[in-house]
């Protein structure tokens, strides 16, 4: 069974490398090397923060899964799981508690990620923008939905 923990400022320094490991092993080249660097050289305060969280999936000892957001994901936002652990409704239980904890969460979404694109509109995210970066076409998507309605759905 999967749990779920929110990263405090206390555990950043002891789940740091581990979130690192899991980022480079699984994030599918998705995930980019500004965002990366913004994880390696967090501080804690910047955990206290508002906008600023980190959850994580965890099954039995192995960390399976993370959500990162800065600035409510203006500045960073990205999710990894674990390939073996794919499929299985963790991102989405991320995402979930990363936007109930913040109240609101904005992201950049490249066109060609589908897994990322089909758990944020799964969810109601809505497209407020696009662009062109290194000639893949970007989303920027906020949450459109009431955190407590998807609560309710999540537990039924």
């Amino acid at each position: 069974m999967v749990r779920y923990q929110r990263i405090t400022e206390l555990d950043l320094a002891r789940h740091r490398r581990a979130m690192l490991r899991l980022i480079r092993a699984h994030g599918d080249r998705h995930i980019t090397r500004k965002a990366y660097q913004n994880l390696r050289t967090m501080r804690p305060a910047r955990l206290a923060r508002e906008g600023n969280v980190i959850w994580t999936a965890w099954d039995g000892d192995l960390l399976v899964g993370v959500i990162i957001c800065e600035s409510y994901g203006k500045r960073t936002s990205f999710s990894v799981v674990r390939k073996s652990h794919r499929s299985r409704g963790i991102a989405k239980a991320l995402l979930l508690r990363a936007v109930n904890s913040m109240g609101r969460f904005y992201a950049e979404v490249a066109s060609d990620n589908l897994a990322s694109m089909k758990v944020l509109f799964g969810m109601g995210m809505v497209a407020y923008d696009a662009f062109v970066r290194y000639g893949k076409i970007i989303l920027r998507v906020r949450n459109g939905f009431n955190v407590s309605s998807l609560e309710e759905e999540d537990r039924g």
